[in-house]
């Protein structure tokens, strides 16, 4: 039952960034940086929410519980992954836009970058982790 309470919960959270994604862009006039970058934000993150719930739903009725042992420890792995770049993109990215750019990027930029690169730290390392796990 925890498992189903889960995924419900989890598709209320993707139907409803869906639908504050549309009335935005819906709503939005012309389009600056500013505004683009948390699409892209969303346009990438949530398809892989996306699949992870398809993949719980998949087990689910098949009769297995929503994760087993080894893909929860898949989850925590590509959670500190992500974790781990989040926190290098925010050292990094000053940095090397500084240095290569001769720019200083606003603190909203480096927000957006961080997100954006943990998010897709963790999603490649999911999806590579969790490939490794039904591979053995």
């Amino acid at each position: 039952m925890k498992d189903k309470i889960d995924i419900f919960i989890g598709a209320t959270i993707v139907a409803t960034l869906l639908i504050i994604l549309f009335y935005y862009l819906i709503n939005k006039d012309n389009f600056a940086l500013n505004d683009i970058l948390p699409v892209i934000i969303i346009l990438i993150l949530v398809p892989m929410g996306i699949y992870i719930l398809w993949d719980r739903i998949k087990n689910i009725k098949q009769g297995l519980p929503a994760q087993d042992e080894r893909l929860k420890l898949t989850n925590y792995k590509a959670c500190y992954y992500g974790f781990i770049a989040s926190i290098w993109s925010a050292v990094f990215t000053p940095l090397l836009s500084g240095i290569l750019l001769n720019y200083e990027v606003p603190g909203i930029y480096v927000t957006a970058f961080v997100v954006l690169f943990g998010g897709l730290a963790f999603i490649i390392s999911y999806l590579y982790l969790a490939w490794n796990v039904k591979q053995e």
